[in-house]
């Protein structure tokens, strides 16, 4: 029988329960350190993400993004964007699902939700670039928009450095304000919330690690100002996904080690849509092949666009808890006729 397994909100929720947030977040990390350390282009294919974008009923868009392992599984994630979700709609701006498909078939495996992975994901890509580009010592962090991904950013970032302060600001300070209730528990230090006319200007001094976390528009950015900064500054930029959204003044961008998540994908759409190839550093995991201690020292920068292979992992460690906890409906979802040539078999 051709059965699918189906991993719905319900299942995370259960899988958490079970694991706990750090647990999984650590399980994804480290899924993610061995598989970017093993990276062959040639074994694992990733394809440019495509989709549609648009102005009407609102501002939006709706992408997929592929990745195959060679010889094993395909998985696409759909994912919709609509920023303007949490105020218009109590909905998350990141709504997503991720299928996986078997390559000797074509079945389709599972399908997940991809919402929480995708914050999770997205921390963990950051928690390994912070890894490999922040002094080793407890940080002084800093963070600029408040929204859903600084939850994931602070705490993924977390379980690899401790974390001495956190100062945040957001345009809308009341969401900067509810930061520190919705970390979790492991997440000890407090918040400060910085707000004011010189904000943008004051959120670089005195930080080791900057995450920049916007749903800044096309061509509104940057979201901070360049200026003095400690000489080890790290920044995780993960808000720029699209051509013309930048988070950082081109002139910290260009001084800094600009370290690309997706080389090709961040040209097109991320911090380093504003430069060329050979103004770039590594790719992250390149990094993870082959370490540059000396880069704990200097301006770096994480140009995270979201990368569809961390998908494929988050969804791998998500389905693996599932299989052993016993969690996720499993369902006759596609044909399985005793005729393959009988196109009706299958429905009769």
């Amino acid at each position: 029988m051709a059965e699918t397994v189906i991993c719905d909100i319900r299942a995370v929720r259960s899988v958490i329960e079970a694991v706990g947030l750090d647990r999984f977040m650590d399980d994804v990390i480290e899924a993610m350190r061995i598989s970017f350390r093993a990276f062959d282009p040639e074994a694992t294919v990733t394809i440019d993400r495509t989709g549609f974008a648009y102005d009407k009923p609102d501002l939006g868009l709706v992408e997929w993004m592929p990745t195959m392992e060679v010889g094993g599984r395909v998985s696409i994630k759909t994912v919709g964007y609509h920023p303007t979700n949490p105020t218009q709609r109590s909905m998350p701006s990141v709504m997503a699902t991720t299928s996986l498909h078997d390559t000797t078939s074509g079945r389709l495996v599972a399908l997940t939700d991809a919402t929480f992975l995708t914050a999770i994901r997205t921390g963990a890509a950051s928690a390994l670039a912070t890894e490999q580009l922040s002094p080793d010592r407890p940080i002084d962090l800093a963070v600029i928009g408040c929204g859903a991904q600084s939850v994931s950013q602070i705490h993924a970032i977390s379980r690899v450095r401790e974390i001495r302060s956190i100062r945040a600001f957001d345009p809308q300070s009341e969401v900067a304000r509810t930061l520190r209730r919705r970390l979790p528990p492991s997440v000890v230090a407090e918040v400060e919330v910085v707000d004011g006319d010189d904000a943008r200007a004051r959120m670089l001094g005195d930080t080791d690690v900057l995450v920049t976390a916007t749903s800044v528009d096309p061509d509104a950015g940057p979201v901070v100002d360049d200026g003095a900064h400690r000489p080890h500054l790290h920044v995780n930029a993960v808000g720029a996904d699209f051509p013309g959204k930048v988070e950082l003044p081109r002139s910290l961008a260009e001084r800094a080690v600009l370290v690309p998540d997706n080389l090709r994908q961040c040209l097109a759409e991320g911090e380093a849509q504003t430069m060329t190839a050979d103004q770039l550093g590594p790719e992250l995991f390149e990094l993870l092949q082959s370490p540059r201690p000396s880069l704990q020292h200097e301006l770096t920068v994480f140009d995270s666009t979201g990368w569809a292979l961390e998908d494929l992992i988050a969804a791998e460690v998500l389905l693996g808890h599932c299989e052993r906890l016993g969690l996720g409906l499993t369902i006759d979802l596609q044909p399985d006729p005793a005729d393959p040539y009988d196109p009706y078999d299958a429905v009769r």
